[in-house]
């Protein structure tokens, strides 16, 4: 009878195994040597067919790596830029794979159950090559403009928030055709209002998104990310470690997303809010009654300046 223990403290802790593709070939052996009449699969071991195909992708240059257990996976897809995406995965049965997380816009393909991991790096790798101009127009904006939200921006997020002023940012989405959709101003001021209201009617879907931004608010260039707390053409830029909400007073909070907002529309209020925190707010000052069209008003908690918060981004 063959000890699986011994069997097991050797893949994991000896020195026999100096790669991949002989660690799989000794974790294959162990599930042919204590495979059930039945076929049922234990709950540490993947089946040696699924085994098989992750040897089989490795060897083929597409890098994966085991999590906690077996059926947890990590899979790197590169594109033509050489841009790394991650995908993680989880196996729950023979022929039955899941997608538990990745690092791209959401689509239907991370809500569908796959028959094998090739099947999984096939349909990713044509999806990621459909995103080429989304890739490109995001890591434009990431590049060249001083983004403010999200904090740490990925290509899972298809938005960016751009510093135009300490009081003023721009908000701009990007299509995964690598278009530009929902551009507005957040803390609106009259100048910055009055640019883009002309700017937008002669957007040129044929150059980049920077460039459109550079030309639309007469800018020569955008500080870089790294450079976000020095001065910028427009004005002084406010630290993020200042941007605090006026009402609970942090930055960020766990069941809020995104960092607080120039939302007042006085120019020389100069404080910031969560969304939510602010909408709630005016809904308490409001006896509780619910907005009509989901917006509601009232004054600052600041300046108590007339302001209207809307309960949905943007």
């Amino acid at each position: 009878m063959v000890n699986t223990t011994d069997i097991l403290k050797e893949l994991y802790y000896g020195e026999k195994y100096d790669s991949l593709s002989s660690l799989l070939d000794g974790i294959n052996s162990l599930i042919k040597v204590n495979i059930q009449p039945t076929d049922k699969i234990t709950s540490d071991l993947a089946d040696s067919e699924f085994l098989n195909e992750v040897k089989t992708l490795t060897d083929e240059g597409i890098p994966i790596f085991f999590g906690k257990t077996l059926r947890d996976l990590k899979c790197i897809i590169a594109d033509d830029a050489s841009r790394d995406h991650v995908i993680y995965l989880q196996y729950n049965a023979s022929r039955k794979l899941v997608i538990t997380s990745t690092q791209l816009p959401h689509s239907s393909l991370q809500d569908q159950e796959f028959s094998s991991l090739i099947e999984v790096v096939t349909l990713f790798k044509k999806y990621i090559e459909n995103l080429k101009g989304y890739f490109h127009e995001l890591q434009g904006i990431d590049r060249y403009c001083t983004v403010v939200d999200p904090q740490n921006p990925t290509f899972k997020e298809d938005y960016r928030r751009i510093l135009l002023d300490d009081r003023t940012w721009l908000h701009i989405e990007v299509t995964p055709e690598g278009l530009a959709t929902n551009v507005h101003l957040v803390g609106q001021t009259e100048k910055w209002h009055e640019k883009l209201q002309a700017g937008l009617l002669q957007w040129d879907h044929d150059v980049d998104v920077v460039e459109n931004i550079t030309a639309i608010f007469d800018m020569v260039h955008f500080p870089c990310q790294d450079n976000r707390f020095q001065p910028s053409i427009a004005g002084s830029v406010k630290p993020q470690e200042q941007m605090r909400c006026c009402i609970c007073l942090c930055q960020e909070v766990p069941d809020i997303p995104g960092l607080p907002q120039p939302l007042c529309q006085n120019p020389l209020c100069g404080m910031y809010f969560h969304r939510d925190c602010l909408f709630q707010w005016l809904l308490a000052c409001a006896g509780g009654r619910p907005p009509a069209f989901g917006v509601a008003t009232g004054n600052c908690p600041s300046c108590l300046q007339p302001v209207t918060c809307s309960n949905k981004d943007g």
